[in-house]
């Protein structure tokens, strides 16, 4: 009995695969429009959904941070090694170049008036001490 069965199986799955070979054989053939090329203008719509991905991802690295005052690449532009892609604002980085020297400056007047300082006292300090032997009024 089971072997019956499995032959009508076998004979039915062959039998659907030939009238569907038959069938698709048989259809018509696509119809293809030809005309001639015209100008005019052109109106074309584009709906997409989903997320967009870039082709190639590069990672861009930089040492310093900052806000981007040229930008000499696009989206999917390439780009060759060695090749500029952004140029950051020197404004900041400028001030605290700035700072850095106003700050160098300031350090420098204080070491003066330091040793000024300094070479007061030793001068008040060596001075002869006129007040120990009670001789400050004379």
């Amino acid at each position: 009995m089971k072997r019956v069965l499995s032959l009508l199986l076998v004979i039915a799955a062959v039998g659907a695969g030939v009238g569907a070979y038959y069938m698709r054989r048989n259809g018509t053939e696509p119809t293809v429009n030809t005309a001639p090329a015209t100008r005019g203008d052109i109106i074309d719509t584009v709906g997409a959904t989903g997320a967009l991905q870039a082709v190639t991802t590069v990672q861009v690295g930089s040492q310093v941070s900052g806000t981007i005052s040229v930008l000499n690449a696009d989206f999917n532009s390439i780009v060759r090694k060695g090749q500029v892609i952004a140029k950051l604002d020197p404004s900041l980085i400028q001030a605290q170049v700035e700072q850095a020297k106003a700050n160098l400056a300031r350090s420098r007047a204080d070491l003066d008036r330091n040793r000024v300082e300094l070479a007061d006292a030793q001068t008040k300090y060596s001075a002869p001490k006129n007040w120990l032997n009670g001789n400050c009024f004379r």
